[in-house]
């Protein structure tokens, strides 16, 4: 596959563009380099609310009108908040992407926020904070996140029960208004046209978007903290939590990272399957998985187990990690490589996910590879880079966070 096509428009939207033969759909993802992060810190949430209700209105159309314009041209859509970034993706047949663009331009540029819309969202906000009790997994993790990365990388982007009653429309209105602007504005375009439609549909819906002020944008490094922390919960199960650094996007470590992590995890063969679960029976749930963000990489654990084993499974997940950088065999580093390959190009095959890749790619690293690209990283790999990989970046400091009936034992 070629490289995709970058290209910057005056306004200061970047672009990412790969043609697909064949497709017969197109897909866009829109990141506005804006999230959780940006939010007032007693304001906590607002990037999520600001999220949930920009599409409920704008001066010319309300929430019913908007829907129907979207069902209209059966786009398929989607939204998400994160700590760095605010996003939005959108499929649909390649007739229908330059009216597509031109609706999301008008939401992005005029969406209204209205009243009424803002207090329903945070309304549901609070709900999805208390179903959270509900979800574990979910929630030790989030707790894992923020007790390593402290404020403001290691936000929630639900935001909490004290600050989300506060958040007013107004204070929607600013946040969007400072951090929606075409400067922070990344593009991803991936699917069955060709790359001068492409270009042409983007700069028809957006060129004439003036930029805002000039900002500067707020840079945190990643730093884990040597912590542990203890969230008790009535319950037979507890749930564990590890976080620690990594290579970042664009480190000449990073694909050996990516396969350390393979064979630690993500397959029936790896370490942490093998020798927690399939060996000793400790857990019922056990996974580890790398995290980029702007200015560092993070790899988490979990794993989900009964009270009275949670000290063991502790214990034999921490030696594991520890473990990858002493005896990884090439049997381990092919197979891991098989692995990471396979989920590559079953992707890579798909509009979607060229289109969430690149766009990791340029938020992340400024340019965007294809996916031959990518495979011919993960092949290059050596045996002995896993060892040096962990070498540069080993896994302490070590955040651990446990949810359960009781606080753990934690291994020295």
């Amino acid at each position: 596959m070629s490289a995709p096509a970058r290209h910057r428009m005056e306004n200061r939207i970047e672009l990412v563009m790969e043609p697909m033969v064949g497709a017969k759909s197109v897909v866009v993802a829109f990141r506005f380099t804006c999230g959780a992060k940006d939010e007032p810190a007693d304001r906590l949430g607002t990037a999520r609310i600001a999220e949930d209700t920009a599409f409920k209105g704008t001066p010319s159309r309300d929430a019913r009108d908007i829907y129907n314009a979207f069902d209209g041209m059966g786009i398929r859509r989607g939204s998400a908040t994160s700590v760095e970034n605010t996003d939005f993706q959108a499929q649909m047949l390649t007739r229908n992407f330059s009216d597509a663009l031109k609706l999301y331009s008008e939401i992005f540029r005029a969406a209204s926020f209205p009243d009424d819309q803002v207090e329903i969202s945070k309304a549901l906000a609070l709900e999805e904070l208390k179903r959270l009790e509900d979800n574990p997994i979910q929630k030790v993790l989030y707790l894992t996140y923020t007790t390593a990365l402290g404020d403001p990388m290691g936000r929630i982007p639900l935001g909490d029960a004290e600050s989300v009653p506060k958040i007013t429309p107004a204070g929607i209105r600013n946040f969007w208004g400072v951090g929606c602007a075409p400067q922070r504005l990344l593009i991803s375009v991936a699917g069955g046209m060709a790359l001068g439609n492409m270009v042409d549909a983007v700069e028809e819906a957006f060129s004439d978007w003036a930029p805002g002020d000039d900002y500067t944008e707020d840079a945190h490094d990643i730093s884990v903290a040597a912590r542990s922390v203890h969230e008790e919960k009535e319950s037979e199960q507890e749930h564990i939590g590890l976080l620690f650094g990594s290579a970042p996007r664009g480190h000449h470590l990073y694909y050996p990272c990516q396969l350390a992590v393979g064979v630690l995890s993500g397959s029936g063969s790896s370490r942490l399957f093998t020798e927690v679960r399939e060996k000793r029976g400790l857990v019922y749930n056990v996974s580890a998985f790398y995290r980029a963000r702007k200015r560092g990489g993070l790899i988490a654990l979990y794993a989900g187990t009964t009270a009275d084993r949670a000290d063991e499974t502790l214990k034999v997940c921490i030696d594991e990690v520890n473990r990858l950088g002493q005896d990884v065999t090439e049997g381990e580093l092919e197979r891991a490589k098989t692995v990471l390959k396979g989920r590559l190009f079953t992707t890579g095959d798909l509009p979607e996910g060229r289109a969430g890749n690149m766009m990791e790619d340029l938020f992340l690293e400024g340019t965007a590879k294809s996916v031959d690209e990518i495979a011919e990283g993960i092949d290059s790999v050596k045996l002995d880079q896993i060892g040096e990989y962990i070498e540069a970046f080993p896994p302490n400091p070590l955040t651990i966070a446990t949810l359960g009936p009781r606080p753990l034992e934690i291994p020295q």
